[in-house]
């Protein structure tokens, strides 16, 4: 946000709630003001009797006194997004959900780029919103997180999207419906609403362009679905079939829904027939479900992006149920409930490799169905036990229902020292 308002001359101050830091030579010009969180109202509101509004990074609480002071003064409370919609005139494609953002937002800027079309790519995932201005596009997609939207205005999207809602951040939230309330506002001012219709907690409320995508045969003819004709399992969009199932790269019956949901996105821009052939050609982002090497006729998959439950039951529910799976999981949960994985361990793992913080309370929920599970103490040691408890499995499965930051800077840093591990595997044949 600092970046963007010098490069545009418009005057700011900048608050913080952290002890004084060193800045870069890019912001050693900022007047700062740090430690607000142990200012007087008096001192904030003498501090704000000259701003005209508020843009609030997604870092921090909406509880603050300095947000509610601005508030009590009338004063509007935005986000980076809001300056971003001010900054340009391109159609703007928005997605959230709990899972598979980061899919569907690469997956619509490969399709425009491999159709010879300028695009953006950015939000929550690479780029900030913000950034992605410094060389303008013709237009953009963008990662929301419901951080990001419950600070944000209306926002006038070409396309939006909520891709499926279930636990997550409810630390922050405080309850599954103050959560979704903060996704849906998505669709507030969007032209074209894309919800999944097999997740009631997605549809747009009063939206009149509303267009669905489920793993069932889609109602009308504009929404996308899944049939069979003639012993194929085709992608449709209402009667129209689109693309055999078996051609697309990205596996599972999540990754189904998340490529109808980029169809259904561009749709107003592109047809899902000439987007459809440059679908088939994307790959798997890195630590979202992401085949690694098979080793003794088991397959080895980081998914350490499942940050949270419903990641991770979408992970194992698209699986073929022939499937045998050992999963390793467990980090810090965030306050959400792990026992709706039981049923899914249940059907098809082999075993659970529990680390991390709600380690203990995952072993629960592994051995409450019968499924065997090893708490181990770092990741090194849930590879090797994993591949221990692989007899009679196919898949070692990364897949950790839980944040990393209990033990990793980030879920890419874990689902890295997960691929060092595995690649350091060697086959039983070898010795």
């Amino acid at each position: 946000m600092a970046r963007h308002l010098l490069r545009n001359g418009i005057p700011f101050v900048v608050f913080d709630t952290r002890p004084e830091q060193s800045l870069s030579d890019e912001f050693r010009s900022l007047k700062v003001h740090w430690e607000v969180e142990h200012w007087s109202e008096t001192r904030l509101r003498e501090h704000l009797s000259d701003v005209a509004r508020l843009v609030v990074s997604p870092g921090v609480r909406l509880d603050l006194e300095l947000v509610l002071v601005a508030r009590a003064l009338e004063m509007p409370v935005v986000s980076d997004i809001d300056l971003f919609f001010e900054a340009t005139n391109a159609p703007v494609i928005g997605v959230t959900g709990t899972n598979g953002k980061s899919t569907v937002v690469s997956l619509v800027g490969h399709i425009f780029h491999g159709l010879g079309e300028e695009c953006g790519v950015g939000g929550n995932i690479g780029l900030a919103a913000l950034d992605l201005l410094i060389k303008p596009q013709n237009r953009y997609v963008l990662e929301l997180s419901s951080f990001q939207l419950e600070r944000s205005a209306v926002l006038p999207f070409a396309a939006a999207t909520v891709l499926n809602i279930s636990d997550d951040h409810l630390d922050h939230h405080g309850s599954l419906q103050n959560y979704r309330c903060a996704k849906l506002r998505i669709y507030r001012g969007a032209q074209q609403c894309v919800f999944n219709r097999g997740d009631a907690l997605t549809q747009p409320i009063g939206a009149d362009h509303r267009v669905s995508f489920g793993l069932d045969a889609a109602g009308d003819a504009k929404s996308y679905g899944v049939v069979r004709d003639a012993g194929t399992t085709w992608l449709a969009k209402g009667d129209e079939l689109i693309v055999p199932v078996d051609e697309l790269p990205l596996k599972g019956a999540h990754n189904l829904l998340n490529i109808m949901a980029a169809l259904a996105l561009l749709d107003p821009l592109i047809s899902a027939r000439e987007a459809a052939p440059v679908a088939t050609r994307f790959t798997a982002l890195e630590h979202r479900f992401q085949s690694i090497k098979t080793l003794d006729g088991v397959s080895y998959v980081n998914d350490s992006k499942a940050t949270n439950v419903g990641a991770t039951l979408a992970a194992l529910q698209g699986l073929n149920p022939a499937t045998r799976v050992v999963l390793i999981a467990g980090g810090d949960a965030k306050g959400a409930d792990l026992w709706p994985l039981a049923e899914v361990l249940a059907a098809s793992a082999a075993g659970v490799v529990a680390l991390g913080k709600d380690s203990a309370a995952l072993a629960a929920v592994a051995k409450s169905v019968g499924v065997d599970c090893i708490q181990v103490a770092n990741m090194g040691e849930a590879v090797v036990a994993a591949r221990r408890m692989a007899t009679g499995a196919n898949m070692v499965l990364l897949s950790p229902a839980c944040s990393s930051l209990d033990m990793y800077r980030n879920f890419s840093e874990r689902g890295e020292v997960f691929v060092e591990a595995v690649r350091g595997l060697r086959s039983d044949s070898n010795g």
